[in-house]
């Protein structure tokens, strides 16, 4: 009776041995093929990732043309930069000439129909100036005071009239004179401008499609200017400082003639359209046909 049990219990752990023995395998074998899969599987995935990325979408064609405007408008501003320039011995020598003129070219000025919203100081400076020509670099020997100042009026205003004031009153410089047409004529301008720019590029579209062969299908992109293109003239006054060299030639010497001028607005448009081929391919299935 006791080997009996003896012997049953020997197969019991005989069992119980193999039974944990094989679950042992098992678990390695897992652990060691788990890595692997997952390997497999990112390499899966990067795969898919690395194909996504070479997908190439089939775009509709376009073709690009380049619209132009451009019209020649009338000036609504003028601007006159004067200025008076003298040199003394010394820095308050010169300010005070310069001053004196300045106050004598305003007051001409104002007597004759403008305002202090049409007259503005751009600039004003004392430098001194060396004595160059002997190489004495440190060496000062007089100064020089600029007073720049700018008339702004209508282009209406007989610009001449108040240049002549301004030269008989003590300036010596008349630097720049500019016909504007003032931003809101460039504006109202330039929405027709750019009707017109936009007309042009469909037009040029049209007839490349006619020698292409193909249909313009709608609008792709439009690269609308942020300036306009806008240039105006400067002519410039000439002066001649013997024309004050007496009052008799003041009287007689015939006034400043200042002719305004157009300004040239220009608007430039690139815009690209959808094409179709169907034009083309309808025309070759017809030719197959007969």
């Amino acid at each position: 009776m006791n080997i009996s049990i003896k012997i049953v219990d020997s197969n019991h752990n005989i069992n119980f041995f193999y039974l944990s023995f094989i679950l042992i395998i098992a678990f390695a074998v897992f652990t060691v093929s788990s890595p692997h899969h997952q390997q497999q599987q990112q390499q899966l995935e990067l795969h898919s990732v690395y194909a996504q990325n070479f997908v190439i979408f089939d775009e509709k064609p376009t073709i690009s043309v380049v619209g132009e405007a451009e019209k020649k408008i009338s000036p609504d501003e003028t601007k006159v930069l004067l200025a008076v320039e003298n040199t003394a011995d010394n820095a308050n020598l010169a300010r005070k000439n310069n001053a004196e003129k300045i106050d004598k070219i305003i007051t001409a000025l104002k007597t004759n129909g403008l305002t202090n919203e049409n007259i503005s100081t751009s600039n004003y400076e004392i430098r001194p100036n060396y004595d160059t020509p002997n190489n004495n670099f440190e060496k000062i020997i007089s100064y020089t005071a600029l007073n720049k100042i700018t008339l702004t009026t209508s282009s209406n205003t007989n610009i001449s009239s108040f240049i002549d004031f301004a030269v008989n009153s003590g300036a010596n410089r008349v630097d720049s004179i500019e016909f504007i047409s003032s931003k809101k004529v460039l504006n109202e301008n330039a929405k027709e401008l750019l009707k017109e720019a936009f007309n042009d590029a469909k037009q040029k579209a049209d007839i490349l499609s006619i020698e292409g062969n193909f249909l313009i299908n709608g609008v792709k992109n439009i690269e609308v200017p942020q300036n306009n293109g806008y240039n105006p003239p400067i002519p410039y006054y000439a002066f001649d400082q013997n024309r004050l060299s007496s009052t008799a030639e003041k009287v007689d010497t015939p006034p400043t003639q200042i002719i305004p001028q157009e300004n040239t607005v220009s608007v430039t448009i690139p815009i690209t359209f959808f094409i179709d081929n169907s034009n083309s391919n309808s025309k070759s299935s017809e030719s197959q046909t007969q």
